[in-house]
């Protein structure tokens, strides 16, 4: 399967805008947790059958939905799969997942102890980018290390979890009919945000726009443009707000990268909340008014797996620290500016990001650029 070809503005901003035209499919697909079952059933019989398992809420109720059902059918469990970031304490979920695991009753795991591997021009993520030069996502290795551990088998993960369970446009309002005006007052700007029509939307987005530092001015502005348009489309009805995220090519291409990727691992790659069928389902339950926020979508479709507490915490663990490490800051120290358009990028802005305390995650694709013109 050929990758995709990203074009200079996008390998400029770090990310892929747009959407592909793909209808809902007709039709009831089913209750989510009936065409969650359908989807996983199809992977417990691989084996390995791993579940990337992070200990926040999609990991987890992946996992729990995975195991409930391989139990019910007889099948061997599935084996989490976890990695582990002893430099990057942002990112340690230690406490949870021990706290998913025991209420699971899961005791075998594998753990990747992760140092500077996942970096974006680490001996991993060059291997491939010598293979294959620039691919979408930049940030794969990750997912590469699990799908390596999987071979033969299949990698089972919550990538898309986020969006199809998060927030929608409608959620504001939703929140406040739903709670009979017992909702803050800071709530109803956000409702007044929601209604107005999707021209003002986009002026929204184009004042509050995110900033990549390392732009010159005119790629700036048409890179503005385009996330202002991406933010603007959004429909008010809640099911189609969430088929839409499945539909944005960034997620597509992604998805078929990792795909492609695992291929070659001998890996199945699966984005278990990202499966059509699945998401279609989403789609459907949610309805036009959807449910009044992220816990509360939660709660109510894996509300019987895990206790409360994990479904409605509202904690989430950062990585950045993980992507950039000391073979960043090496490779930016030393870089001579080769490899990115002069005309769309400023080299030494750039480099001040990579060596900056938080680098901007949308610049690690412009590093890979470089570091390939470089080796």
């Amino acid at each position: 399967m050929p990758l995709y070809t990203m074009d200079p503005l996008e390998i400029a901003g770090g990310w892929i805008n747009g959407y592909d035209l793909i209808p809902l499919p007709p039709g009831v697909p089913g209750e989510p947790r009936r065409v969650l079952d359908r989807i996983l059933l199809a992977h417990l019989t691989r084996t390995p059958c791993l579940v990337a398992f992070s200990g926040g809420r999609d990991s987890s109720s992946l996992l729990a939905a995975a195991v409930g059902l391989a139990r019910r059918a007889g099948l061997p469990l599935p084996l989490p799969i976890t990695l582990r970031y002893p430099d990057a304490p942002e990112s340690d979920e230690t406490a949870w997942q021990d706290a998913v695991l025991a209420h699971l009753g899961i005791t075998e795991r594998i753990i990747l102890t992760v140092r500077d591997e996942h970096d974006a021009v680490g001996s991993i993520a060059t291997a491939v980018l010598r293979r294959h030069g620039l691919v979408w996502p930049p940030n794969f290795t990750p997912t590469w290390r699990m799908m390596d551990a999987a071979r033969g088998g299949v990698l089972l993960t919550g990538e898309g979890g986020d969006e199809v369970f998060g927030l929608k446009r409608i959620t504001p309002l939703t929140k406040v009919l739903k709670a009979r005006g017992r909702v803050r007052p800071r709530v109803y700007p956000d409702v007044a945000r929601a209604l107005v029509p999707a021209a003002v939307r986009r002026r929204a987005a184009l004042r509050n726009r995110y900033r990549r530092p390392w732009l010159r001015a005119a790629a700036d502005e048409i890179l503005a443009e385009r996330d202002a348009a991406d933010a603007a489309a959004y429909a008010l009805h809640a099911g189609r707000h969430a088929w839409q995220f499945t539909t944005r090519r960034c997620a597509l291409v992604a998805y078929r990268t990792m795909r492609a990727l695992g291929s070659e691992l001998d890996c199945r790659y699966v984005q278990t909340f990202a499966e059509p069928d699945f998401v279609a389902a989403m789609a459907r339950a949610a309805g036009f008014w959807g449910w009044s926020g992220r816990t509360a979508t939660m709660r109510d479709v894996f509300g019987d797996l895990l206790p409360r507490e994990i479904l409605e915490r509202g904690t989430k663990a950062t990585f950045t620290g993980a992507v950039f490490t000391e073979r960043t800051r090496a490779f930016a120290r030393t870089w001579t500016g080769r490899g990115v358009d002069p005309e769309l990028v400023d080299p030494e802005a750039l480099r001040d990001n990579w060596l900056s305390p938080e680098p901007h995650a949308p610049s690690m694709t412009l590093l890979q650029q470089a570091w390939l013109a470089s080796a």
